[in-house]
């Protein structure tokens, strides 16, 4: 987690450092060479200072230590990269001959800009990484007896560092469910903490404990392994656990002991969510354009909204909702439990061949996937993503064994590898199960491409469609 903490940031600076140069190159060019001379210079060079500050970012980490500076110490940070950067492009100029064409106006003004700006930008992102309630700031399940469980918060919720934010504890020697430990409510006891974890919102569990003979530790590791989550353990205490996939970490002050089924590469996932944004900015504006023409047939035929919306189950059981074009009669929901008994799934998913309460339009959008165009909008919204495993309703949520909720340690997908093994030609919930488990643990960026690749053909070809 710490390792993926300090990618994203590094990302996140690495993007404003360059639009802050950017800004204060065209700024100070306008400035000095337009008004001040009063002559238009287009300068041959004006990659010169993009190239010495991608020099400086190989050679420098000026992220290191971001949360932990104070204005004062940001600021020379800044000054000193800026003096950096602003050396290697003089030494660029001169090595490539090209200082004849250099405007030392335009130059001292790009420096003092660049300052002013990169500085302003980083102190916004520092205030925004440290808010409370940033989504960003990955959520924490505590497990630890009730003397330890308080040194904890108060350590990682004290708002000095970027540390994963402690919002639900569970005790391990006292019953004090709906009481509260430092603000933080406690959730659960030991006989019922299992139970809680695989119906709430967890993205990771910290075990905190100072006995390394309690037996319920490899117990819990196994079966929160079994559910996706992520489980931090306090270093010293891993005896005869050598089985389960881990790797040792830094959280907050405590070095501890990581598990999980799959570790993801941060600056992969960055790369995904960009795809994801991308592709789902094409999707959004075929969306648009599909829906001038198919609002009339649909409404026709069947009055009411034009799409439909249901909430369904999304990364570590959060809720969203989940846009369609409508392709059933509007009381399809009530009419639902009356065909329960003909459902061709056998598990907790429903599916069913000439389904009454589909339209005759909401045949030929779901034949050619184009009711699942809307699903484009929750991709960019963040709450799907191009590629994952299909978001179950409430309802089959409410219904998950343990292993079950391990398909939900990712985004969920417009598509995924069920949809191309088969969609729904396959009859049976856990072999979906199976193959959404597949996926998450073989994940790669060239899988996603893979799996987009073959839903294009099989959307082209109606493979498995309903």
């Amino acid at each position: 987690m710490t390792k993926n903490r300090d990618i994203y940031i590094r990302m996140l600076m690495f993007i404003i450092d360059i639009i802050c140069l950017i800004a204060a190159f065209l700024i100070a060019s306008y400035v000095w060479i337009d008004l001040y001379l009063g002559r238009f210079i287009v300068w041959a060079n004006n990659y010169t200072f993009l190239v010495a500050y991608l020099i400086v970012v190989l050679l420098f980490n000026s992220s290191q230590y971001f949360l932990q500076r104070a204005n004062i110490e940001e600021l020379m940070s800044i000054c000193k990269t800026t003096i950096i950067v602003g050396a290697f492009a003089v030494g660029l100029l001169f090595f490539t001959k090209n200082a004849d064409d250099f405007s030392r106006g335009a130059f001292l003004i790009t420096c003092v800009l660049d300052i002013i700006f990169d500085y302003i930008a980083r102190c916004q992102l520092k205030t925004y990484l440290k808010k409370k309630n940033s989504e960003w700031m990955p959520r924490m399940l505590l497990v630890a007896e009730k003397r330890e469980a308080e040194k904890v918060i108060h350590t990682l919720n004290d708002g000095t560092d970027m540390n994963p934010i402690v919002d639900q504890v569970i005790l391990t020697d006292v019953d004090e469910v709906g009481k509260t430990i430092g603000n933080v409510p406690v959730v659960a006891n030991c006989s019922t903490m299992l139970s809680y974890m695989k119906k709430q919102v967890v993205d990771d569990v910290f075990i905190y404990t100072e006995n390394p003979r309690e037996q319920w530790i490899s117990k819990m590791i196994e079966e929160l392994e079994k559910m996706g989550i992520v489980v931090h353990l306090n270093m010293g205490i891993t005896p005869e656990m050598e089985q389960f996939n881990k790797r040792v970490e830094l959280l907050g002050a405590y070095p501890v002991v990581s598990f999980a089924t799959n570790f993801f590469d941060g600056e992969k996932m960055m790369l995904k969510r960009l795809m994801d944004i991308i592709g789902s900015l094409i999707g959004c504006a075929i969306t648009l354009v599909v829906t001038v023409f198919l609002a009339p047939f649909l409404l026709i035929e069947s009055p009411g909204s034009l799409f439909f919306k249901q909430k369904r189950v999304g990364r570590n059981g959060r809720y969203f909702y989940i846009y369609k074009f409508r392709s059933m009669y509007m009381d399809a929901e009530q009419r639902k439990k009356d065909l329960m008994e003909k459902n061709e799934m056998k598990g907790l998913m429903f599916k069913m061949k000439d389904d009454p309460r589909v339209t005759k339009v909401g045949k030929f959008i779901r034949a050619t996937s184009i009711d699942e165009l809307p699903q484009f909008f929750n991709v960019l919204k963040g709450d799907m993503s191009l590629v994952g495993t299909r978001p179950p309703t409430v309802d089959e949520f409410k219904q998950y064994k343990g292993y079950h909720k391990r398909r939900l340690s990712i985004k969920p997908g417009i598509t995924g590898m069920w949809q191309v093994s088969g969609r729904s030609d396959i009859e049976d919930f856990e072999e979906v199960v199976r193959l959404d488990l597949k996926y998450i643990d073989n994940w790669s960026l060239s899988l996603d491409i893979k799996i987009i690749l073959k839903t294009c053909i099989a959307v082209f070809q109606r493979a498995g469609a309903r």
